[in-house]
């Protein structure tokens, strides 16, 4: 099955899971000067583009895509990030929210760089930790986040097991740009596990979405 068809398999899959008729569509966009994730920049510390298509039912059952440039150097061909998932998402009498969805990671012209996960997510009120599940022999990864109140501000500290640990501390403006485009900044720190893998990396992140 080649990659397009894969990806769209996954969406349809989702998107069985409810009546678009009951469904709500969100779009997103984004501009940033780095794509950075799980500490790790995916765009040799370049600038980067995304969006993405998400589908929400009543009943808390979601699917989506989501797109970004990537360049991970010289010796492979990927240009472009292509995600798709699904889940399903709800909260609990006393509060407590939980998500658990499977997600798959594509770089067209690259497959060896192709994984999947599985992933389960419990938080209560400014708090949440989500642990994934690789499969086919790809890396867990148990994340924790803190969100201070309404400030704006939040911290993330994951651990991706064999590969390395990492913290976020991230801040949402308020104010929104014509009342639609909002920026965020973060600082980034990752410390490699392996003396062969990705080395120790910092990173200052700024994006513009709507």
């Amino acid at each position: 099955m080649n990659k397009i068809n894969r990806i769209a398999l996954i969406a349809i899959l989702g998107l069985g899971a409810f009546s678009i008729s009951a469904a709500e569509i969100e779009s997103n966009f984004a501009l940033s000067n780095d794509y950075i994730w799980r500490g790790m920049t995916q765009t040799d510390e370049g600038f980067a583009y995304s969006g993405g298509v998400d589908v929400t039912a009543e009943n808390g059952a979601y699917a989506g895509i989501w797109g970004s440039k990537v360049d991970f150097g010289a010796g492979d061909d990927a240009n472009m990030e292509i995600d798709a998932y699904f889940g399903y998402t709800d909260e609990s009498a006393r509060g407590v929210t939980f998500d658990v969805g499977y997600m798959s990671y594509n770089y067209p012209g690259e497959a060896d760089l192709d994984f999947e996960e599985i992933y389960v997510g419990v938080g209560y009120k400014w708090v949440g930790v989500t642990f994934s599940e690789g499969l086919d022999k790809a890396p867990d990864n148990v994340e924790w986040s803190v969100s201070l109140a309404d400030t704006g501000i939040g911290v993330t500290y994951g651990d991706y097991d064999g590969v390395g640990k990492y913290t976020l501390v991230s801040y949402d403006f308020a104010q929104q740009i014509a009342n639609r485009v909002s920026i965020g900044i973060g600082l980034s720190d990752f410390n490699s596990d392996d003396d062969s893998g990705p080395g120790d990396e910092d990173g200052f992140v700024i994006t513009f979405s709507m």
